[in-house]
């Protein structure tokens, strides 16, 4: 019996002593008999809930109680019944679930059972509601920073003091071919290949950067970022500290974007820039140069006439230089069209003699001979043929780099009809009549990648091309009213084919000769600015038949021809020069001239043939146009169809 008593004693004590331990326990406490009943809470339990046990006698009205939510009650005890019934005695079975107070509060709960050997259980419960909330803020402001790393179109790095990576963005990781699994933990160097781009040499580490700094700063200008496949693109970055509670640094961020299309946008529109700038200066030259070209063309074509028709060997001297002039004025030409693509000044011309004095000339002094296929009954087309002659100039020019070992390059013409439908080589044609004209070389041929670049601006294979040449071609076709289009394979050659508009007149160029051979008649007024210009044009008009007056500017032409109109005794027609430095050019004083004589026959002449003026002449109340410089019987037909209403 003393020791039944003993032992009594003993279990008695360790009953108090956990009875203590259970009513101040810092968490809650629940003890449950095998058939439901609530045998014991602890205070922790009731503070917690705000329930006793005269609330809560037994399981029932605990979950009725806790959980007044019909559904989210049903899948606790679904819970609960699971873990006791697989429990195993002194198994632990965590369990969260939400909690509806007496007070009618929601707490989030953790709560532990253990089954005990005779079929009873102990539930503990610890209140994580706080705890909960601030993880589900934290997890928030993750995902807004996410989100804003995804949304940021820059390049995001974090990494420690030694340069380890922590942190990368999707931006990050499409520009250096990294994933954020992979890099993490590894060095920024190696993630982050960063070369010189001029000197090729290994960029700094941006690491190394962060010590002497407190805010963000620049890294070098012209680094190349390598990505981990071996792509190279010109990128602009930043370095920043990140600091500490303590404002000691803890890592750094590195920002950075790919600039490679900005710089080259920059470039490109630098470029444009200096191209404008060349066509103002080109636009000078070119009128000043017009000028001094009309005086030689208007002197050799002046003594071609005075020479002896006989005199075969002269005259193929005065044919020769004629010519050369010609092809000066073109070149004239060509520096407009570059610059801002030149409005063309067309005549009515037959496309078979463009076509063989350009490819022609392109070959001469070449290993390069020219196959022509040009059918008599050619449609003639209204075209500037300066222009069209760089075109078939550049084209030529491509084919003979094509084959360098020489060979033959066919060029070909034909008539065909649009119905407005797709043509052979996949174009929308407007409906009507077109020339089409083949170029085919047998050369090196253009890969597939670069085929649909070749019209574009700037684009170029070659180690000193301007990627001008082509483009110039589209842009002065395109300004023509037809197309351009090329098709090619490597190895075999490659094909241009040029459609242009037909001219609804029959009668070209050529046969309008006889137009510029008839004798002149008729009273004409000249205005020009140049001395040299208004000499050599009172010559042209005498020998052709005209009497001419002449005029310094606008002001004076429209003096003297009001003069005229006044006495009965008016000018048949006028020649404007559209540009007069310092005075009163060609645009205002057609105006002028407008207001005396509405019927006025007068005729633009300019140098300067990018001046819209000049390729829409009627617009402005001219009846003809005639670029300088030119030739005596070019002026004569101008004035004939002027003069005759034949335009």
């Amino acid at each position: 019996m003393t020791e039944i008593r003993e032992t009594e004693k003993e279990s008695t004590k360790k009953g108090e002593k956990f009875q203590i331990l259970a009513d101040y326990a810092p968490f809650g406490m629940v003890f449950i008999a095998k058939d439901g009943t609530f045998k014991y809470m602890n205070q922790k339990f009731r503070e917690f809930f705000g329930y006793d046990l005269k609330d809560i006698p037994n399981g029932r009205a605990w979950f009725n109680k806790a959980y007044p939510d019909r559904e989210y009650r049903h899948m606790v005890i679904s819970k609960w019944v699971e873990d006791m019934k697989s429990a195993q005695p002194g198994e632990k079975r965590p369990r969260t679930f939400t909690v509806v107070c007496k007070d009618g509060t929601a707490k989030t709960i953790n709560f532990i059972s253990v089954m005990l050997d005779a079929g009873e259980t102990i539930t503990t419960c610890e209140d994580i509601t706080e705890r909960v909330k601030v993880q589900e803020e934290l997890s928030a402001e993750k995902e807004r920073l996410a989100v804003t790393l995804r949304s940021i179109g820059d390049g995001v790095i974090a990494m420690d003091t030694g340069g380890g990576i922590t942190l990368m963005n999707a931006v990050a990781e499409r520009l250096s071919g990294w994933t954020q699994s992979e890099a993490l933990g590894r060095s920024i160097t190696e993630v982050f290949r960063a070369v010189n781009g001029k000197t090729r040499k290994r960029a700094e580490n941006p690491v190394e950067r962060v010590p002497g700094i407190s805010e963000a700063v620049d890294l070098a200008d012209h680094q190349v970022l390598i990505s981990r496949g071996g792509k190279e693109m010109l990128i602009s970055a930043t370095i920043a500290p990140m600091f500490g509670k303590d404002n000691s640094i803890i890592g750094a961020v590195l920002v950075f974007r790919d600039i490679t299309e900005k710089r080259k946008i920059e470039e490109d529109l630098l470029r444009m820039d200096k191209l404008e700038s060349v066509g103002v200066l080109a636009g000078g030259i070119a009128h000043d140069f017009n000028n001094v070209l009309s005086v030689i063309l208007g002197n050799i074509s002046l003594a071609g006439m005075y020479a002896k028709p006989d005199d075969e060997k002269l005259q193929k001297r005065f044919r020769d230089a004629e010519q050369a002039v010609s092809r000066a004025k073109d070149l004239t030409q060509q520096l407009l069209t570059f610059s801002k693509g030149g409005s063309p000044v067309k005549r009515t011309s037959a496309v078979q003699s463009v076509l063989k004095a350009s490819c022609r000339f392109a070959v001469t002094g070449s290993n390069i001979q020219c196959h022509f296929n040009l059918p008599d009954n050619l449609l003639p087309v209204d075209i500037d043929a300066g222009q069209i002659n760089q075109v078939i100039n550049n084209i030529m020019i491509n084919a003979q780099q094509a084959m360098p070992e020489g060979g033959t390059i066919h060029v070909g013409a034909e008539n065909t009809v649009s119905s407005g439908i797709t043509a052979t080589q996949g174009l929308i044609l407007d409906k009507g009549e077109y020339i089409k004209i083949s170029i085919t070389d047998h050369g090196t041929g253009i890969p597939a990648d670069h085929l649909k670049k070749v019209f574009d601006p700037y684009f170029t294979t070659k180690e000193r091309g301007t990627g001008l040449g082509l483009a110039t071609c589209h842009s002065i076709i395109k300004k023509h009213g037809g197309y351009i289009t090329v098709e090619s394979a490597v190895g075999q050659g490659t094909t241009f084919y040029i459609y242009l508009p037909a001219s609804p007149r029959r009668e070209t160029a050529k046969q309008g000769e006889s137009r510029a051979t008839a004798q002149g008649k008729g009273k004409i007024l000249v205005m020009d600015d140049e001395d040299m210009i208004r000499a050599i044009i009172s010559e042209m008009l005498d020998s052709l038949g005209y009497s001419a007056e002449f005029a310094k500017n606008g002001s004076e032409a429209i003096e003297c021809y009001r003069r005229a109109y006044e006495s009965g005794e008016p000018f048949d027609a006028v020649i404007l020069d559209l540009t007069v430095p310092g005075g009163m050019g060609g645009k205002e004083t057609i105006k002028g001239l407008l207001g005396v004589d509405s019927g006025i026959k007068a005729i633009v002449s300019s140098g300067y043939s990018n001046d819209p003026i000049m390729a829409e002449f009627r617009e402005y109340g001219f009846k003809g146009v005639i670029a300088k410089p030119y030739k005596p019987a070019e002026l004569n037909e101008i004035l004939q169809s002027v003069l005759t209403g034949n335009l």
